[in-house]
């Protein structure tokens, strides 16, 4: 079975659309500036309806496309065949991953949007959403909670995926925390894990709660999970129960008493802090090896908080 055969009438929709985006510009194949087209023109799925909802119009957009790559010259007569650029057979590759990730047995344009944020920076459609001041990640984030919550997203506030324990540690935790460790636990699910280790923490925290900190520091989502999987690879179990590690509770511990001294409730910062602090940990090795020494984390922290 070729990926195509996995495909619902949505994303065959999508991919029609892309195609015929591709002919109004006169091009002779479909990019990924061509497939974002069809994913915010197809209008009802979850990919649209997460676009729509961050601000993506179809007009703005088709001006970005035109401005940045131009119209193609077909002179007489259109070509014979629109190829599918490689950019965008990888973007399916990774889309048809997505869904065997979140263990659903089609592939949606929902999953092709994932696989546009997986591509990274560098594809034109990432450009394209850069450009509109739309974050990859967040485009992520906000695809992933539609898919656990259906109805009544765009109107009502998005909850936690995992709301935490209110007993225990856990309700010294202010709500940012709260959401990274909700997000650590989907990375660990993600890459079927029955763990949350330092490691999925590490993720969350450049996802979420310290993403500008870590950014500053040279630290992506991508750079961080190709860390964390060559550290500890994906598995093909599924899992059902996870729990959290004995080292990510010792990191809680610590992350309290960070935020005794002051009073606070603990946030993101102080899970970074203590998480950079124990260099036997998965997260902190990882951020070692890309830059992120200690010493320069709780700098580059001092200088956030202090403005």
């Amino acid at each position: 079975m070729g990926p195509f055969d996995r495909f619902n009438d949505r994303a065959k929709r999508v991919l029609a659309l892309a195609q015929d985006e591709a002919v109004r510009f006169n091009h002779n194949y479909i990019g990924t500036e061509h497939l974002l087209l069809g994913l915010t023109r197809e209008g009802e799925g979850i990919a649209a309806r997460v676009l729509a909802s961050l601000g993506v119009d179809l007009s703005a957009l088709r001006r970005n496309v035109e401005a940045s790559i131009g119209r193609g010259n077909w002179g007489d007569k259109p070509p014979s065949e629109i190829t599918l650029h490689p950019q965008v057979k990888r973007v399916i590759d990774l889309g048809v991953d997505e869904a065997r990730r979140l263990g659903h047995s089609h592939v949606g344009a929902e999953h092709l949007l994932l696989g546009i944020v997986r591509e990274g920076a560098d594809s034109p459609a990432a450009r394209a959403l850069a450009s509109l001041g739309v974050d990859l990640e967040k485009v992520r984030d906000q695809v992933i909670t539609m898919l656990r919550w259906p109805d009544g997203y765009a109107s009502s506030p998005r909850p936690d995926p995992r709301e935490l324990p209110s007993t225990g540690p856990f309700d010294l935790l202010d709500r940012t925390a709260k959401r990274v460790l909700a997000l650590a636990e989907e990375e660990a699910r993600l890459m079927r894990h029955n763990w949350i280790g330092t490691e999925h923490l590490l993720i969350a925290l450049v996802r979420h709660g310290m993403s500008r900190t870590l950014h500053q520091l040279g630290v992506t989502p991508e750079l961080a999970r190709a860390g964390v999987f060559k550290a500890v690879p994906p598995k093909e179990a599924e899992v059902t129960d996870i729990t959290i590690t004995p080292r990510v509770r010792t990191l809680l511990g610590k992350a309290i008493m960070l935020a005794a001294p002051s009073a606070e409730q603990v946030g993101p910062r102080h899970l970074l802090l203590a998480l950079v602090d124990d260099p036997g940990g998965i997260g902190a090795q990882v951020l070692i090896e890309l830059g992120a020494t200690s010493d320069k984390v709780w700098a580059a922290i001092a200088k956030d908080t202090m403005g």
